[in-house]
């Protein structure tokens, strides 16, 4: 008996996606489906959907938490692709927001040795350096504040005085910041940032994951709102953070804030200035 080949998968519609930043997002209708295909032209662009896909993967790979799953990324005539399921989406189940907590607190569970990743990444369009080290704060300061403090001098959006309470800042680290658990993060936890599917679960994507401190999430989760009181509730009752988790928010938050100088301009100042003053 021979065997009738597949057909072979055609694409039937392509629908432009807006609110996207930094790359252009299309929803792609196949004969096999619906698909999630972002591209870019940028230098690094290929790069970037590469530290994407393997990050999807491991999130995926903890059967906790809804991801997209990454299909396939390639390059070609001067563009980069990046094609994943498509996640239709639904109406929150009414306990929406304690899952959401339960299943980041799960995630957060897969935990390495030391803080770091297999690979340096980016977030938005800034790399992201992830050397393993053994101490979060001192993974804070030289991998997450200092790289984005000399950036921000360098062009111009912190001044002098702002540099050397920012050093202050980085040699006192270790008063300010515990050491936990090294966990894996989404590592770019705001609100454009999850949806909810259409079993009424969260699902979460735009991944810059790394092995980091649990409050690192949380604290993003917290900057630029998107997120019910209850599902900061939630998750401080089920993970039992340590003593003073909330006043550390807003220097976890520091690291964000930076990025966001960088990325869009002095808009972000204040607030940065106001964090380096508090805890510099």
């Amino acid at each position: 008996m021979t065997r009738e080949p597949s057909s072979p998968l055609r694409l039937l519609e392509l629908e432009r996606l807006s609110g996207g930043d930094i790359h252009q997002a299309y929803r792609l209708s196949t004969t096999a489906g619906h698909f999630f295909l972002k591209t870019n032209t940028a230098p690094q662009a290929i790069q970037m959907f590469a530290c994407e896909y393997r990050a999807l993967k491991k999130i995926e790979q903890t059967h906790t938490i809804r991801v997209p799953q990454p299909l396939v990324f390639y390059q070609g005539n001067g563009r980069a692709y990046l094609v994943m399921e498509f996640l239709e989406k639904g109406k929150p189940v009414a306990s929406f927001w304690d899952k959401f907590a339960e299943q980041l607190a799960a995630l957060h569970q897969t935990v390495h040795e030391q803080y770091g990743f297999e690979e340096d990444n980016f977030i938005g369009l800034l790399p992201q350096p992830n050397p393993w080290l053994s101490h979060w704060p001192d993974f804070f300061a030289t991998a997450r504040i200092a790289p984005l403090v000399k950036q921000a001098f360098d062009r111009q959006l912190l001044s002098s005085s702002d540099l050397r309470l920012a050093e202050r800042l980085i040699q006192r680290m270790r008063e300010w910041l515990p050491d936990d658990k090294a966990s894996l993060l989404h590592g770019d936890l705001w609100g454009g940032n999850f949806m909810v599917s259409h079993t009424g679960l969260p699902a979460i994507y735009d991944p810059a994951s790394y092995y980091g401190h649990r409050e690192m999430d949380i604290a993003m989760a917290d900057l630029f709102g998107g997120f019910d009181r209850r599902f900061f509730e939630a998750y401080a009752s089920l993970s039992r953070l340590e003593n003073g988790w909330r006043q550390r928010l807003r220097l976890h938050q520091l690291y964000y804030l930076l990025v966001h100088l960088l990325l869009f301009g002095r808009s972000y100042y204040h607030q940065v200035k106001d964090i380096l003053q508090t805890y510099g």
